[in-house]
């Protein structure tokens, strides 16, 4: 046998070596990189989880102020005010003086439209307002609340048959609604509010759109207009939430919820 036939299988050995070392060192650089993109992937569900719980724990202290808001408001001041009520109702009969008696029948007027609009005020404050009577018609309570002002001019359009989409999704959308209103009112001093619930049997969309100052939407988490507690409902409801705003030309908020029912 030749030299030239000796170095042939050295040649093949040391190939072969050569190909499994490099085989083995990508699949180990293959393995670790597998190993990182799960170790990150947890990381962010575990992140992800966290932060979830953190929202829902903040929304649910929320709702536990708002309930006491609202047993606040019907147990004691809207009591007291319907107690000052009767007293000036009875004051009248024993009033002969005209201008005097008129002056209290207006105050007392006055002071039942405070009531009731407290009493809207406490209903739209507790979280089982809205299971109670439905999310439609809890909107319109709360557009009556406004047009009461006779300030902004609210309104509610629907389209396709209404269903219903459970307790807890109805509030949090309630809620949504609620804050972009008080938003718009607080900072934008629209002349209008429209709102349309838009029925799909696969989803509900929402949209709020206003006539008021608008914003820009660039900035919107460092000038106080107070965004966040929509965007975590809406994370909440696995919901799509988008907000357009031009300064001076009013704000639209758009809300896509799943229909899983």
């Amino acid at each position: 046998m030749g030299p030239q036939n000796n170095i042939l299988p050295i040649i093949l050995l040391s190939t072969s070596i050569l190909f499994l070392f490099s085989t083995s060192l990508v699949l180990f650089f293959v393995v670790q990189k597998r190993k990182q993109y799960k170790h990150v992937i947890e990381k962010e569900r575990l992140e992800n989880a966290f932060k979830n719980q953190l929202l829902q724990t903040e929304l649910e202290v929320q709702e536990q102020a708002f309930k006491y808001m609202s047993e606040e408001i019907h147990d004691n001041i809207l009591q007291g005010m319907g107690s000052i009520k009767l007293q000036l109702h009875s004051i009248l009969y024993d009033i002969r003086d005209e201008d005097l008696k008129n002056k209290i029948t207006d105050s007392n007027d006055l002071l039942g439209k405070a009531i009731n609009n407290l009493r809207n005020l406490s209903h739209s404050l507790n979280n089982s307002y809205v299971a109670n009577v439905g999310l439609i018609e809890a909107i319109e309570k709360e557009i009556s609340y406004i047009n009461s002002t006779k300030q902004t001019k609210c309104s509610l359009r629907v389209k396709g048959n209404d269903y219903n989409l459970g307790a807890e999704k109805e509030l949090l959308i309630f809620r949504i609604i609620q804050e972009a209103i008080s938003n718009a009112l607080k900072h934008g001093k629209p002349r209008s509010i429209d709102i349309a619930l838009i029925y799909r049997p696969e989803k509900l969309n929402i949209k709020i759109k206003d006539d008021g100052a608008g914003f820009d939407t660039s900035i919107r988490n460092s000038d106080g207009i107070g965004l966040n507690n929509m965007s975590v409902r809406a994370k909440m409801l696995n919901g799509k939430l988008d907000i357009q705003s031009v300064k001076n030309s009013g704000t639209s908020i758009y809300l896509e919820v799943a229909n899983d029912k």
